[in-house]
């Protein structure tokens, strides 16, 4: 990539089935007025049976927009998590591409001098008259939805490289997309896995709720024919957004951990605890080693799969690394 990114962090992207995956990773960095820690820890379960680590986590950011995704390779299929750490790369690079086209696009459209009132207008002006006029105007929610399509895309031809099935690399794909500029804010989502966003008034919102599965427990991938029907992005205005301080990514193996209690307000006091655990410290190398020791030592009733997590929050004034 070279320098094309002020910050690219996260699992690399695969370049065959037979690549080394890593049993965690670990990675942070600043973002504009935002700073960013993201972890991925080998779940219990994994340790136990000595099999690999299924999630993946990237993140990239160009100088305006910020980019997140994580994903977790379903345990059933053996190059799951080449699936996972392929499509958060190319998600990430897709958006990026995206976005950046966006930004060139938002240009003022010229006016003509009343001088040239009644004279013939140069080719020169008119040409650029015409090619600055009236630039299409792309929600991040469009942006959103045709890289999630554009990375399923990119998996299969990866896959028939590969000579794998499809399904062999599923994984479900979740991402946020955060203008650091301006604060607009966008997010996709398929599959198992949460969204979060803590307001400045201390509450926790969920900002993507995809459909829910048809049969209980059942998981929705990216890698399947009818993909489109459970995903779902979202867009929140610069407004909106501004009132949120904290965002949460996470795969199932940290949002089950967190969402469903007792207590009841369970979600609201972990962001919280999070949101100031994150803070504590002002080196971010040393706050990510700290949310790995968390997710690879903490103990709950029936947790045992992979934990990746991804946290995003605006630096206090005068914070610094």
């Amino acid at each position: 990539m070279g320098n094309r990114f002020a910050l690219n962090i996260g699992d690399r992207i695969p370049l065959t089935l037979a690549d080394e995956y890593e049993l965690k990773c670990v990675g942070s960095g600043k973002a504009g007025a935002y700073n960013i820690v993201g972890v991925s820890v080998r779940g219990k379960l994994h340790e136990y049976n000595e099999t690999p680590r299924d999630d993946a986590f990237a993140a990239r950011f160009d100088g305006t927009w910020l980019v997140v995704a994580v994903a977790d390779g379903a345990g059933s299929k053996l190059s799951s998590r080449y699936g996972a750490s392929f499509s958060v790369n190319s998600l990430c690079d897709k958006l990026i591409d995206s976005l950046c086209n966006l930004g060139c696009s938002d240009v003022v459209i010229p006016t003509i001098p009343s001088s040239s009132k009644g004279r013939r207008v140069s080719k020169v002006m008119m040409t650029n008259v015409e090619s600055t006029a009236k630039p299409q105007s792309v929600s991040l929610k469009e942006i959103l939805s045709e890289s999630f399509s554009h990375t399923r895309t990119e998996l299969e031809h990866f896959a028939s490289k590969h000579d794998v099935e499809l399904d062999e690399l599923h994984c479900t794909l979740l991402a946020l997309v955060l203008n650091v500029k301006t604060g607009k804010l966008g997010m996709g989502q398929i599959g198992d896995g949460l969204v979060l966003g803590l307001n400045d008034e201390k509450h926790a919102v969920q900002l993507v709720e995809p459909p829910m599965a048809d049969e209980p427990g059942a998981s929705y991938f990216l890698t399947q024919l009818d993909w489109e029907r459970y995903f779902l992005a979202e867009e929140i205005t610069a407004k909106e957004a501004k009132h949120f301080t904290t965002f949460y990514l996470m795969t199932d193996g940290v949002a089950n951990d967190c969402q469903f209690g007792p207590p009841e307000d369970i979600l609201n006091m972990w962001a919280n605890d999070m949101d100031r655990e994150v803070r504590l410290i002002p080196s971010l190398e040393v706050t990510a080693e700290r949310l790995k020791n968390y997710l690879s030592s903490y103990q709950a009733r029936g947790s045992f799969d992979d934990r990746t997590l991804v946290v995003i929050y605006r630096a206090k004034l005068g914070r610094t690394r």
